[in-house]
């Protein structure tokens, strides 16, 4: 086969921004956590493109970004181009993935996946090969009164290989298994008090300090919750949000993507050192039909999902029909 000339293989790999205006990267952020966009990012070959988004994103070590869509997930390589997506053994995908994560479980990247609509979360590798699922709620008399009341919207894992499931879209519980997958306890359920949730969307394993932590984005309580392992309540580090739905942390720095168009960024004592995206306030933004006519570069429209890279590179999801990601670089500081 005849090598494909750089020039032409360059052109057969569109960014959004072809054919009109090229845009420029734009700065956003306060102090030590001033990011940059990455204009054009992800770039897809004819006949592809995000689509409709309702997810989440995640990065491996190898410079790989997941992006959950709504037909499939999207692999986009390190060079930032579109190189396929994930199917199991049969080439089935994955569908209608809200939650993901990469973790590394036994000596291996795994994609958790949390999937609402099929009651399950899964733990795939990233060939599609399925490790292992907990499908349906826990089998506790009394807590489901059938299984459309269980909505999983997220898990995480511990170091030890302990999962933790939201039911943000239910019952808004948090189960807790044990490192072979057996049901243990639930914590959290509905409501505006402390170790209480109102949508507990996104759920992330803090192991910054000593002993790792829960960190659970109460969505509509415009909060985020600590709880140690065991589901007691620890602390609220900021009840200022626009509806927390995701979270991740890169070395020291917490990100927190809001629904409200914005991305708060956290020092390793939970003390906030940057908002983004956020700057004009008087954009459309938190909902999911604002077209691209609306969009402008730095400023986010309804965060779903957050994720950093191996190399602290910033990646923000919105909840949007027609699909949008930003990625920002960190600016260094002078």
């Amino acid at each position: 086969m005849k090598n494909i000339p750089v020039l032409l293989l360059s052109l057969l790999l569109v960014a959004p921004w072809v054919g009109a205006e090229e845009i420029k990267p734009v700065r956003t952020g306060q102090g030590e956590g001033v990011y940059e966009t990455v204009p054009g990012w992800p770039r897809y070959p004819e006949g592809k493109k995000l689509g409709n988004l309702h997810g989440d994103l995640a990065a491996d070590s190898k410079g790989n970004v997941y992006v959950a869509t709504g037909n499939t997930i999207q692999v986009i390589g390190p060079d930032g181009a579109y190189s396929g997506e994930i199917r199991t053994k049969g080439g089935k995908v994955f569908k209608s993935v809200h939650g993901m994560k990469v973790r590394k479980m036994e000596g291996e990247e795994l994609l958790l996946l949390a999937m609402p609509r099929i009651k399950r979360v899964v733990a795939v590798k990233p060939d599609g090969t399925v490790v292992w699922q907990i499908i349906g709620p826990p089998e506790v008399p009394g807590m489901y009164a059938n299984r459309g009341q269980y909505n999983p919207t997220d898990m995480d894992v511990t170091p030890d290989g302990r999962v933790f499931i939201v039911d943000g879209y239910g019952k808004s519980l948090v189960h807790i298994y044990d490192k072979d997958r057996n049901y243990v306890k639930s914590f959290g359920g509905k409501g505006k008090e402390n170790g209480k949730f109102d949508v507990c969307h996104n759920i992330l394993v803090d192991t910054r300090g000593a002993t790792p932590t829960l960190l659970v984005s109460d969505r509509q309580n415009n909060r985020l919750q600590q709880h140690d392992l065991e589901g007691e309540f620890l602390r609220t580090i900021d009840a200022s949000l626009g509806r927390p739905c995701a979270a991740d942390i890169h070395g020291d720095l917490l990100a927190v993507g809001e629904l409200d168009g914005r991305v708060s960024l956290y020092d390793r004592d939970y003390k906030v050192i940057s908002r983004l995206g956020d700057e004009h306030k008087d954009r459309r933004k938190a909902s999911n039909q604002i077209g691209p006519e609306h969009w402008h570069e730095g400023d986010l429209v309804a965060v779903h999902g957050c994720t950093f890279d191996a190399k602290g590179n910033l990646y923000a999801q919105e909840w949007n029909v027609h699909g949008r990601v930003t990625r920002y670089r960190k600016v260094k500081s002078r």
